[in-house]
């Protein structure tokens, strides 16, 4: 039976198939640092097509003269337990920028203050004394202890590249899962912050990733015309795997596994080429006679559970609330918000938290004025639950 990955593979070499094309391009978005030219990225993709796969490659490939930093907002949002904070990026944010100096060895000095720097902005009342002429960022004289502890994790990276350019060209920071921003409660003035920085800043980029579509609403808050990147922003958005790049990754990955040409087109189906349900499906199958079209919808729907494991977490850490709506979207198709409210039982203000909580989670989409849940294999294993027992799964 094959072992093929299911989140990101320390080997990621191994498992590295068909996007080098991608990768060759974000490397040339992040090509001008030598010149003081940092583009800003946003890298967009429905859950489960790779995204944060790509970044990390695009991360341990980065040349020795560029810092790179990885924060993925939905570990902190489920440490957390939903109560994502301005505050709690900020301090996240600046670990993890302190991390990334530790293969540097002109950088040990600050890295080794790693533990005394997180201690001053553990409290809420941030005592940077010292700590300014040391890191060599000049503290501005501001009105609130939050706008203290943005200014020293903002102008950071610049600043570490400014004070070492003999080894250093530029520092690049990820931001995964970026649309859970949205839990903030203003996350536009979150983006204008970051907006404010990067526009005077010449080595820093910021990529900007999350589970959400192009045309989605968090998208349009940090990039569309009103925006505050205003369109600046390089958008890049990944795409699943064609039938084609489905079959050679098959052929390369299991060769073990054998298809009839019918047997592919239904597995491509079933898959929609995301990889990592092309992944979870591969898990469950085995060698032997050819997969057929009956075969392989046989394999599906007695696997489902196994292949669409990572909707079975996500719906277990949902309110009912949350559950409620996307039952009801999974049962009728698109609805607009009178008709998604005329189903429910309870006021426009609850409906609009938790629809709300539902985008931010990159679950339910709002495109044409229409609400929806997009993900195929969210909506198969809900209806086969159903279909099957009788009830949606608890």
């Amino acid at each position: 039976m094959p072992n093929l990955p299911l989140g990101i593979p320390s080997n990621l070499d191994k498992y590295f198939f068909n996007r080098k094309k991608e990768l060759a391009q974000l490397n040339i978005f992040l090509s001008g640092f030598k010149d003081d030219i940092a583009n800003q990225l946003l890298v967009t993709g429905r859950r489960g097509v790779g995204k944060s796969f790509l970044l990390m490659k695009l991360k341990r490939e980065l040349p020795d003269n560029v810092l790179s930093a990885y924060l993925d907002l939905s570990k902190i949002h489920g440490i957390q337990k939903g109560k994502l904070t301005e505050e709690k990026v900020m301090h996240s944010l600046f670990e993890a920028m302190l991390n990334s100096l530790k293969d540097k060895s002109t950088l040990m000095k600050i890295y080794n203050l790693k533990d005394s720097l997180l201690k001053k902005i553990s409290p809420k009342t941030y005592d940077f004394k010292g700590a300014g002429n040391l890191l060599g960022i000049p503290l501005p004289q501001v009105d609130t202890d939050y706008e203290k502890l943005s200014s020293l994790v903002m102008e950071f990276p610049q600043n570490v590249v400014d004070n070492n350019r003999q080894s250093i060209d530029g520092f690049v920071i990820i931001l995964d899962e970026f649309q859970l921003i949205g839990e903030f409660e203003n996350p536009e003035a979150f983006f204008w912050l970051i907006r404010s920085f990067t526009q005077d800043q010449d080595n820093v980029t910021y990529i900007f990733t999350g589970s959400t579509s192009a045309a989605s609403e968090i998208v349009d808050q940090i990039n569309g015309a009103q925006g505050a990147f205003g369109g600046r922003m390089i958008q890049f958005p990944v795409e699943p795997f064609s039938e084609e790049d489905t079959y050679d990754y098959l052929k390369e990955m299991i060769p073990e596994i054998k298809f009839t040409p019918e047997g592919l087109k239904r597995f491509y189906k079933c898959t929609g080429g995301y990889p990592s349900y092309i992944n979870s499906f591969c898990n469950t199958m085995s060698g032997g006679r050819p997969y057929d079209n009956q075969m392989v919808i046989e394999a599906f729907y007695s696997k489902l559970d196994q292949i669409a494991i990572m909707w079975v977490t996500i719906w277990s850490s949902l309110s009912d609330y949350e559950k409620e709506i996307i039952i009801i979207l999974v049962e009728n198709g698109a609805l607009n918000w009178s008709e998604l409210l005329s189903q429910v039982d309870y006021s426009n203000k609850t409906l609009l938290k938790y629809a709300n909580r539902l985008k931010n989670k990159g679950i339910l989409s709002h495109i044409d004025r229409k609400y929806t849940i997009d993900d195929m294999m969210l909506r198969s294993w809900l209806k086969y639950r159903q279909e099957n027992d009788g009830y949606y799964p608890p």
